[in-house]
């Protein structure tokens, strides 16, 4: 009768209950060392009021220190608390984060003479099975134990660890590579590679894969020379063979292609010096369109001469 006459009141009140409970019992279970996690479950386990409650409300009822709707009240509370318990414990289950427990880093074979590929993704698997198939010794590390897992599947020789530490660089016998090839797709996290690289091993050539023009010129901040944007090449052929099948002629076709691959990369330097100047950066892009522009309408005019004389002869 209570929860359907003041259903908000009772609502009200057990909510205070278990909050302010569980609250206490959580700052209790830090101070004493729990970790988050095991402090929160702590702290919902025993949030219920507990038996002892229904003795001091009677009690208090009959010797009228409480009256007997304010007893009522309570020991429905404490009722509620005690059935909600086990569903907050079942919703901590369900909705929270589980703790993830920490891999250990993989144990690292010594080498010599190897390369060393950082990123076992896209880029890397190709680097990779290109190096095997040529039988040169490759060391591969990736930072997800996942990624390691499924790629070992499929007969990779891949180990468990974190580039970004010195530890992890070391056991690779990175000071002893041929080369590092830096294939990993977090642009931060590939910056911080290749500042580490270049400080501990500033003998080993580092190839690095970078995901636009502002990674490309981050990576040269750091000293990283031979750099290869991922999508540039493939968006090439892509455009060399739309052009063959829009009809243009294979001189025309690759011209065009290579007087841009030219002109991107001149203007890739260019850019640099400006790259952290947005309104610099969109003037030269304004004027390099208009310079290859410019290119291909040279281009055109001095083919169609030739044309005219041939014709002519």
């Amino acid at each position: 009768g209570l929860i359907g006459k003041s259903p908000w009141l009772v609502t009200a009140v057990v909510v205070g209950l278990v909050g302010i409970k569980s609250l206490i019992l959580y700052g209790l279970g830090r101070r004493a060392g729990l970790e988050a996690g095991a402090a929160r479950r702590f702290a919902l386990a025993i949030s219920q009021g507990g038996e002892f409650a229904f003795v001091l409300f009677a009690s208090g009822s009959s010797t009228g220190v409480l009256e007997r709707s304010t007893a009522d009240l309570l020991s429905v509370a404490v009722t509620l608390s005690m059935a909600a318990t086990p569903l907050l414990l079942l919703l901590e289950e369900m909705l929270l984060p589980k703790p993830i427990v920490a891999r250990a880093f993989d144990a690292i074979p010594s080498s010599d003479g190897h390369v060393v590929i950082a990123g076992f993704g896209r880029v890397g698997q190709i680097v990779a099975r290109i190096l095997t198939a040529k039988k040169i010794p490759i060391t591969a590390l990736d930072s997800s134990p996942q990624q390691v897992e499924v790629v070992r599947k499929f007969g990779a020789k891949i180990y468990y660890g974190d580039a970004g530490r010195h530890e992890i660089l070391e056991a690779a016998q990175t000071g002893k590579a041929r080369a590092f090839v830096l294939a990993i797709d977090d642009v931060e996290a590939s910056v911080r590679i290749a500042q580490l690289v270049r400080q501990h091993y500033p003998q080993v050539p580092i190839y690095a894969r970078a995901r636009d023009r502002r990674h490309t010129h981050r990576l040269m901040d750091v000293g990283v020379t031979t750099i290869r944007r991922e999508t540039f090449l493939s968006s090439i052929e892509l455009t060399r063979d739309l052009l063959r099948g829009l009809g243009l002629a294979e001189r025309e076709v690759r011209f065009v292609v290579e007087t841009f691959k030219a002109h991107d990369r001149r203007r890739l330097y260019e850019d640099y010096r400006h790259y952290t100047d947005v309104e610099k950066l969109q003037a030269l892009a304004r004027t390099s369109a208009q310079e290859l522009e410019d290119l291909f309408a040279q281009d055109a005019t001095e083919q169609a001469k030739v044309e005219r004389g041939q014709k002519a002869s």
